[in-house]
């Protein structure tokens, strides 16, 4: 289905600038169910993009504190910016095997996210914070598009990462879904932080405890990032979640103790994924704390 989709564009990228696009600049109002307040204008393209990347629609807040945010549609992810934080609220993609059977090096080449019309974050900003620039759609999904490899280092697909979170354990993690992708044929998959702020819902740490920190000209550090990956496995939908905190790791590694449930990341970030899903099934699958995947 998603290779359909994206034929369905060739003709339409002639008209958008490298298929990536970007929403522009909105705050969630404060009523209504979390499905409704998505208030994107978005195209017939974009939509398109949007649906292939993020099953059961895009996540929506339930909250109102986070200050303006964009909405940015590539080919590869799809991404919300918030601008006051000029780190990614979530980003989801839709990983496939083929998609991961090329040779692409990295280059590395880390710049400000064009599209982004708001405050945003540089390269230069990490320079000396002691964070490593963390992809949240990993560069290591793209192996054979180039264009879509280097899309992931855009700076509004970056958050700030402890070096041996981000080289380390969530390096792991990144390699672990890909090897489900193999596995299972495709994913959909959630990334992002999990901030330390004035919401209860996601003061994980005792208040006195946590201390909102930036590096730069401002960029947010997160005190938490988690992954959310769904799959079809014989017909029928399974998920897996984690949440790592934002801190130092060291050797052996061990994905295990990090698993999380959906509904419990839902919590602690006032964001619903999947708004469009609401069967019985999904729920469950929301609500249950996985078993790791082999």
């Amino acid at each position: 289905m998603r290779q359909w989709f994206l034929r369905a564009l060739v003709g339409t990228c002639l008209v958008i600038q490298g298929c990536s696009t970007t929403a522009g600049m909105k705050r969630p109002p404060p009523d209504g169910h979390p499905a409704a307040r998505q208030h994107w204008n978005l195209t017939p393209e974009q939509q398109v993009l949007a649906d292939a990347n993020c099953y059961g629609g895009l996540p929506a807040e339930n909250f109102t504190d986070i200050g303006p945010t964009e909405l940015v549609v590539r080919r590869g992810y799809v991404l919300e910016h918030g601008s006051a934080d000029k780190i990614p609220l979530w980003v989801c993609e839709h990983v496939i095997a083929d998609q991961l059977a090329g040779h692409l090096k990295r280059r590395d080449k880390f710049i400000p996210d064009p599209m982004l019309k708001g405050p945003k974050s540089f390269p230069q900003d990490y320079k000396g914070s002691g964070y490593e620039r963390g992809h949240q759609a990993p560069a290591g999904n793209q192996t054979v598009d180039s264009v879509l490899k280097d899309e992931t280092f855009f700076m509004s697909n970056i958050a700030p990462q402890r070096p041996t979170l981000n080289s380390g354990i969530w390096n792991m993690l990144e390699q672990k879904t890909r090897k489900w992708v193999q596995q299972y044929g495709q994913a959909y998959e959630w990334t992002g932080p999990i901030l330390c702020n004035s919401r209860p819902a996601t003061a994980l740490a005792p208040k006195e405890a946590c201390q909102r920190r930036s590096i730069g000209s401002g960029v947010t550090v997160p005190e938490y990032f988690y992954k959310i990956v769904l799959v079809s496995d014989r017909g029928a939908w399974k998920a897996i979640a984690f949440v790592m905190p934002n801190t130092d790791y060291r050797h052996p590694y061990k994905l295990e103790p990090y698993i999380q449930s959906i509904e419990w990341i839902e919590q602690h970030t006032g964001i619903m994924f999947m708004p469009n899903e609401q069967s019985p099934e999904m729920r469950k699958i929301k609500s249950i704390t996985s078993t790791m995947w082999r």
